[in-house]
């Protein structure tokens, strides 16, 4: 089990930034010719089987939102030298947003980052059309700014089951399978593709050992609502290893955010690389 799911650090610690792979992850961008999405990348590593990860701390840094608050950090490491980042947001402390400027340049996260001071972390919140738009639903502050794509496609918005991570009034955050979401109570919502997890069960198209491997994130939710978990890759990773850092860290329901060019910034690091984006929706974490 992950040593990350007691883990509280009591500083800043750095993030990875993903390097730059070929192409961009958007709805209906590449048609999966097997059960899990192709690499696009064009690396094809020997077949890697799972493993479970053991969470360490990156680095430690003073918080500059708050003085009071301070980013739960981790690297989480298996066996086999895999690699992600972990950030860990009770959401008693921190609010969790998904934000979605509309800007039709799209969304620089550096931009993003000068145009919101106290934010504490920013990642892209999930895949996109081509003219920018949001690949699905997305809610911000109670509205919705784009529906709720229940459409059959190709690529990984569309391996079916796709999920919705959403933020809500009460308190707690959700993964749900996107045929059975609901707008009742919610403040914040992005929908992406596939789901990782849903109800403890990986993706049944997922296989262990694939060797279809990106950089990817995700984001994930505790049994009880209460904690949200934010991971990076820092390797390339296939899709059933990934699912299986949130189970690890607890989680019944995960989802896949975005990969290849996906970006994970926290307080205290550089600027994201502009190379990288622009992107459409974030999902950032402020301290309350």
């Amino acid at each position: 089990m992950l040593a990350a799911r007691t883990l509280t650090l009591a500083a800043v610690v750095a993030a990875s930034t993903a390097l730059a792979l070929a192409g961009c992850s958007r709805a209906g961008e590449t048609a999966p010719t097997s059960p899990e999405p192709p690499v696009t990348s064009g690396a094809t590593p020997a077949a890697e089987p799972s493993a479970t990860p053991a969470a360490t701390p990156e680095a430690t840094a003073p918080s500059a939102a708050t003085g009071a608050s301070a980013l739960d950090v981790a690297r989480v490491t298996d066996d086999q030298g895999r690699s992600s980042t972990v950030v860990t947001l009770p959401l008693d402390t921190w609010e969790v947003r998904v934000d979605w400027p509309q800007d039709p340049r799209g969304t620089d996260l550096g931009e993003y980052i000068e145009a919101h001071p106290g934010v504490a972390m920013v990642t892209n919140a999930g895949i996109f059309s081509e003219d920018g738009s949001p690949g699905g639903l997305l809610v911000s502050d109670g509205e919705e700014l784009h529906p709720l794509n229940l459409a059959d496609g190709w690529g990984n918005f569309h391996l079916k089951p796709n999920a919705v991570f959403a933020v809500l009034d009460d308190g707690t955050a959700q993964v749900v399978e996107s045929s059975t979401y609901s707008g009742d109570g919610v403040l914040f919502a992005t929908q992406s593709g596939p789901a990782l997890l849903l109800d403890g069960q990986v993706h049944p198209q997922f296989r262990e050992g694939s060797e279809n491997v990106a950089i990817r994130n995700g984001v994930g939710v505790s049994p009880d609502g209460r904690t949200v978990y934010i991971v990076m890759s820092r390797t390339f990773v296939n899709l059933w290893d990934f699912a299986e850092v949130f189970r690890e860290l607890g989680c019944e329901d995960a989802l896949y955010l975005d990969g290849q060019i996906s970006q994970l910034w926290v307080e205290g690091r550089p600027e994201p690389s502009p190379y990288l984006g622009p992107y459409s929706g974030v999902v950032a974490a402020f301290p309350r």
